[in-house]
Parts: C-alpha cells; structure tokens; sequence
C-alpha cells in the first residue's frame, strides 16, 4: 500500500479498513490460490492426546472441523470464517499439571508443545503477580497471519480480529457453561505471551485469554508433566510466504499495549423514540447445543423473500445484545461498546426501514421507514453473489470509528468485540430455522448515512444478513471425533 509505512500512517489504513477497504490493496494484488496454506495448522510428529469433558466439549462446539463439504471438499468448523480461512488458533495451558498444548482441529487432539514452566511467562504476560492464581484451563487464541493474508492482503489485519473474535464468542459462552466461569483478556503484553506459546508474532501472535473455571486459592502447579524436548515441525503448503511492509507494520504496533487502555464510550442517541416497535418477548434458544452448532452453515445465495414473524426478529437481537453484554462483563475494560442496528426487509408488522435496537423496541433511525431499503442496502455490497434484498432483516454492528482508529491495538480489540456480535447473530438465525451471511466488504458510508450515522462517532463495521433460505444441494460428510 505505501513505499515506506510510518506511525502517521497508520490512522489512514485503519479508516480505510472499514470505510474503503477495496483501496487497501495494490491495484495489480492477485490471490496465488495454487500456493495457498493448508485449512489447517499440520504438524510432523510430537505426542497427542484427546481432550475429554468440559474441555473436550467448548473445542468442538468451537475451532473443530465438523464436516468436510463438496463440490470442493471445504473444511467446515462449528464457526463461522470469511471466506473458510480459519486463521484464527487456540493453545491450551493446563494450570495443574504446567502444560501447553496445541489444537488439532481436524484430529480433535492436542499437541504438547515443549514449553518450560509457561504458566510463568504467562502470568507475566498477563501483569499477576508471581505464583498468582490462574484458573484450571487458560485458552490462549491467536491469529496465524498467512491464513488470511494470502487471499486478501492487507484487508486480514481487519478479518483476522474478527475471525478472532467470533471464535472468543463461541468458547467464552461454552467455557461458560462448561466450567462454570469464563474471564476474558485482551490487555497482556504480546511479546511475553507469545513466548510462552513459542512464537515470535512475526507469523502468528496471540490475541486473546480465556481462563476457564474458577480460579483456585493455590496459585502453585501440581504435578509438573514434563513437556517435549524439541517442537514438531510445521509442515507449509505454500511454496512462498508474501509479506507487506503495511501489514508486517500495524501488526507490530497492534503488539504494544497502549500505556492507557481505557474503555470505550458509547456514542450519543441517534434514534428517534417516535415511531418505536415495540417487540414480542424473544424466544429461548439453547446456543450450547451441538445439534444447532454444526447446523450452522451461510445461506446468503438462496434467500427466498419469505417473511419472518417478529418474535423470530426479537429472538435474534436479544440473543446477540446479550453475548455483547457478557463479554463486557467478562473481560478487561478496554474491550468497548457496540450496538445494534437493524434494516428490516420483512418482518410482518414491522414497517420496512432502518432502526437502532433497544431493549424491547426497534427505534426509527435516520432514514426511518424506506420502501426502498432493499435495493439500497443490495447496492451497497461490493459484491454481487448474495442478494441481500431478498433477505428478512438484516443486522449492522456498530461501534465508534474515532475510538478504534486511535491505534492499531485499540482496532484489533474493537473489531474482536464485533466478531463477538458476528457470532451471536449467526448462532442464534440458525437456532431459529434461518440462514444468514455476515459481511465486512460493503459500502459503510452509505449504510451510516441510511441510519443517520454520518456526523457522528458512530458506524457500521459488520453487517448480518438473515432469512429464510432454500435447502442447500452440496454434499456434506460429518467428521467426528477419533
């Protein structure tokens, strides 16, 4: 993108990201698909086991590769990814026993990993002070830059935060329920968690930390397994690994802590009380089950146009506002605020047009009732594969442009909150009996002006288009658990 990037730079890439992201790439940047990375991390070697109870279940509802789908043999997983790229990895600490491992997502094994002692250099990542506390099971989740890179350039430093971030929704309402408690951190310091998983944040680097479980009174390891003299070995697909002196760049600065994270603001009312839909009590969805899990699957190429009741709509906003609440409530305070936004296609009742979401109401915003919502939100994809005006509703994230563009880590830390969101929609359309398709790549400037955003320290940075769909005619093979 730029000869030679500076720190003054960095602000420009970071609002071109959402608001031009065609513009990030050079003009001549072509996808090399034959020289792309395998779908998942392969290792040579080294000593696996099997996860088994909570922590068995929160992998496979999350990063397992559920099913293998045709025509093209794609690796499907229990999460959603743009474009299938999965970059987004998870290492697992067992505080009692001292150990690392890494995640198999195909085999559904983990792989030890010759750490020494790296509780250690986690706590000190982490600012605890020594010997402190740490809760039975910590998931380390980081972003393996190529996965994305190598499709869509200088665009992935955006699209790995989210991938990121709807995977840290779906483990921290597993880990949850699974082990009673989940904290989130995103506020440690890059350099020393990465070596205590063994990587040098070139590549790869750490994104966030889930502790699972409550965390025990005795900060001391018991026993101490010994781990692996040498690592295994990373088998690459890719004959040649491109670089870019932007991308290389804001990640190295997303890597250095701010010296004040603070938390972020939410932006003043936009929307209008007059005119509010009041909405039907949303129904109880159990996102924890399996069943609903694997189901998951983006239908944006087979809307149908069918009607949805507005319960169905309530159901899916109540669901999502809630996994936005508790990763507040769960993580450190430099995770900010996002709101919903909401362009109703075909909701019976509900007037087509563009709202705010509030707890029990939809509340004109902007453009307010707009027959032709359709048509303006189909112009505003800059891509034509899925026809979003046929779509029953359609979900905008919102958050603060100024907040995130403050500096690159603030941008990474907001866009893991808006892949939290992501998934929540997702999960939630397809409890309900919908299909959906979640976009990054669209016009933002028009959809802020359509809600009456523009102006304001207020903006769209995902949308979720949901629906009725038709049946799907690809082949699907289940992969279970060895």
């Amino acid at each position: 993108m730029y000869r030679t990037p500076s720190p003054d730079r960095i602000t420009e890439y970071l609002r071109r990201l959402r608001e031009d992201p065609q513009s990030v790439n050079a003009p001549d940047w072509r996808v090399d698909y034959p020289d792309g990375p395998w779908p998942v991390k392969v290792h040579q070697g080294g000593t696996r086991v099997s996860p088994e109870g909570p922590l068995a279940r929160v992998l496979g509802g999350s990063v397992a590769v559920t099913a293998v789908r045709g025509p093209r043999t794609t690796m499907r997983r229990a999460v959603p990814s743009g474009g299938a790229m999965h970059p987004t990895e998870v290492y697992v600490l067992c505080a009692h026993t001292d150990r690392l491992w890494h995640v198999d997502p195909y085999r559904m094994e983990l792989l030890a990993l010759p750490a020494d002692r790296p509780s250690r250099l986690l706590r000190v990542g982490l600012r605890l002070a020594p010997g402190a506390a740490l809760p039975p099971v910590v998931l380390v989740l980081t972003s393996r830059f190529w996965k994305n890179f190598y499709k869509y350039g200088n665009f992935s430093f955006r699209l790995g935060a989210v991938d990121a971030g709807v995977v840290l929704g779906r483990v921290l309402r597993l880990a949850e329920a699974e082990f009673g408690t989940a904290l989130v951190r995103t506020d440690f310091v890059d350099a020393t968690v990465n070596a205590a998983l063994g990587l040098d944040g070139r590549d790869e680097s750490v994104y966030a930390v889930v502790g699972c479980g409550p965390v025990e009174a005795d900060g001391a390891a018991g026993r101490v397994d010994p781990a692996p003299i040498e690592a295994p070995s990373v088998l690459e697909r890719s004959r040649r690994v491109k670089r870019s002196l932007m991308f290389d760049f804001v990640q190295a600065s997303a890597q250095v802590l701010p010296p004040d994270p603070v938390a972020f603001r939410a932006a003043p009312e936009v929307a209008s009380r007059v005119g509010a839909v009041a909405l039907p009590a949303a129904a109880p969805v159990d996102l924890n089950d399996l069943r609903v899990i694997v189901r998951r699957r983006s239908g944006g190429r087979a809307f149908t146009g069918h009607p949805v009741d507005p319960a169905t709509l309530s159901t899916v906003l109540r669901h999502a506002e809630a996994a936005g609440a508790q990763l507040r409530d769960r993580a450190d305070p430099a995770v900010p605020d996002i709101r919903l936004f909401v362009a109703v296609h075909r909701v019976r009742g509900v007037p087509t047009g563009w709202y705010a979401y509030r707890p029990d109401l939809l509340a004109p915003a902007g453009r307010g009732p707009d027959p032709g919502l359709g048509p303006r939100l189909q112009a505003a994809l800059f891509g034509s594969g899925v026809n979003a005006e046929l779509a029953a509703f359609t979900v905008h994230v919102v958050a603060s442009p100024r907040q995130g563009c403050r500096s690159a880590r603030h941008y990474r830390t907001q866009q893991l909150a808006v892949g939290v969101a992501i998934e929540a929609t997702v999960l939630v359309a397809t409890a309900v009996d919908l299909g959906n398709h979640p976009f990054l790549g669209f016009d933002a400037g028009a959809v802020d002006a359509a809600y009456g955003l523009d102006g304001q320290d207020s903006g769209a940075q995902a949308q979720i288009c949901v629906g009725a769909v038709h049946a799907g005619d690809e082949w699907e093979v289940a992969v279970r658990p060895r």
